[in-house]
């Protein structure tokens, strides 16, 4: 069941996102930066994005599988994780799709991402475009080579 996320969801949403990047994430990127993006946000860093932002998740069992967040102001899609045991069955599309939704309700015409390398594909067959390759510092010691997408939601 596709929902707007609340705060009682930040722990599993955080578990979520950790799952979703070991799995993932190691068939492009080296074990310390791994280490590093997981160990980057809390379970309160959720707080404040699920509360001024667009964070949806996909429960399941009652559980939450899988997440989206959408910052309207900045037309961006910060996140889309679904969890390694759900995936490959449309979720992570479906989340997409729903914050696009979200985004044209809110007079948005185009979205921008920054796909880590192992999402490329995914966001790609979804439409998404790449516009230029950037590095993200997640602390001092560690950066990570994204891809900076962006795809017309809009055409009118």
């Amino acid at each position: 069941m596709l929902r707007l996320a609340k705060i009682s969801d930040a722990p599993e949403i955080l578990q979520t996102r950790i799952a979703a990047i070991r799995a993932h994430a190691s068939s492009h990127y080296p074990a310390a930066e791994i280490e590093d993006w997981c160990t980057s946000r809390t379970a309160e860093t959720y707080h404040a994005a699920i509360e001024q932002q667009t964070m949806i998740v996909e429960e399941v069992n009652e559980s939450v599988v899988a997440f989206g967040q959408l910052n309207p102001e900045t037309a961006f899609i910060d996140a889309v994780y679904v969890s390694p045991q759900q995936s490959r069955q449309g979720i992570g599309l479906k989340i997409l799709r729903a914050l696009e939704a979200m985004a044209i309700k809110h007079g948005i015409k185009a979205l921008t991402l920054e796909a880590s390398l192992n999402a490329v594909e995914f966001y790609r067959q979804a439409g998404y475009a790449p516009v230029v390759e950037e590095e993200y510092a997640s602390n001092s010691k560690t950066s990570s080579t994204t891809l900076r997408m962006c795809h017309e939601i809009c055409k009118t």
